[in-house]
């Protein structure tokens, strides 16, 4: 056994060594033939490889922490519907290179929502990348000034899935239009793109600066994306302590009253 074990590893079949002495022991008790035992033991080097790079290509996605559909709370929102978001989650946009935008509040799961379609693009065996759009620019206005612009577009148009969040918490820098403009129009009908915006589509031109390149930017991703509009409460709000909101409508009643008495 040792010189098997040292066998596998030189083959660099670790999965199918971890699981080899359960796997005999299951053969001798079950006496199964060769070919099964066979592929039980390279199914069992399959499933660690593809557990592996599941996990490689999570960690390269850069999500801001790891979110799924499964933990998503489907009962505080009623309005988002799930049979639509679970379609999605089915991968057909990614085949189609169609682009999704969710509009919405902040709070409400937009970046949630975002990160789990990226985390089952993941699971199909996809290459995703997240970014904020603030991540964006600072990538871009960093390599710039390095001279590297070149590769960090690269980086933004290899992926099958790139997702933008965070669009309208507040204003860009100079230039944010033409780098996003850059990404959007070299992904458009290549790759799929997932943006999340707190802000209408109509204030796109004053967040960054620049109305002739916000238009030509929603030009192209508006062209073949999916519009998911989200309304309702803010999760974080939901989370606060009871006690501090009675807390805050408590003093907001004393002040209107102290108003109120003092007219």
């Amino acid at each position: 056994m040792t010189q098997l074990h040292h066998t596998l590893r030189q083959l660099r079949l670790s999965g199918l060594a971890q699981s080899l002495g359960a796997r005999l022991q299951e053969a001798a008790a079950s006496r199964l033939g060769h070919a099964e035992f066979l592929e039980l033991i390279l199914q069992d080097e399959l499933n660690v490889r593809q557990q592996r790079l599941l996990e490689r290509r999570t960690k390269a996605a850069d999500f801001r922490s790891l979110k799924t559909l499964e933990d998503f709370d489907w009962q505080f929102n009623p309005a988002i519907s799930r049979k639509q978001i679970f379609e999605l989650a089915a991968g057909e946009y990614l085949r189609q290179s169609k682009d999704i935008l969710f509009l919405g509040p902040p709070g409400i799961g937009k970046t949630h929502l975002a990160q789990a379609l990226g985390y089952e693009a993941i699971k199909q065996g996809k290459e995703v990348l997240y970014r904020s759009i603030f991540d964006l620019v600072r990538d871009f206005m960093k390599d710039e000034a390095f001279k590297q612009q070149d590769k960090t577009l690269r980086r933004y148009l290899k992926p099958e899935l790139v997702i933008i969040d965070d669009m309208g918490l507040k204003q860009l820098p100079k230039y944010s239009g033409e780098y996003l403009l850059e990404v959007v129009m070299r992904r458009y009908e290549n790759r799929s793109t997932i943006m999340t915006s707190n802000r209408p589509l109509e204030d796109w031109g004053k967040l960054l600066c620049d109305v002739p390149t916000a238009g030509a930017i929603l030009d192209r991703f508006l062209h073949h994306a999916i519009t998911i509009a989200i309304t309702g409460r803010s999760y974080r709000i939901k989370d606060a302590p009871l006690s501090n909101r009675e807390t805050k409508q408590s003093k907001k009643a004393a002040e209107l009253s102290t108003a109120g008495a003092a007219s």
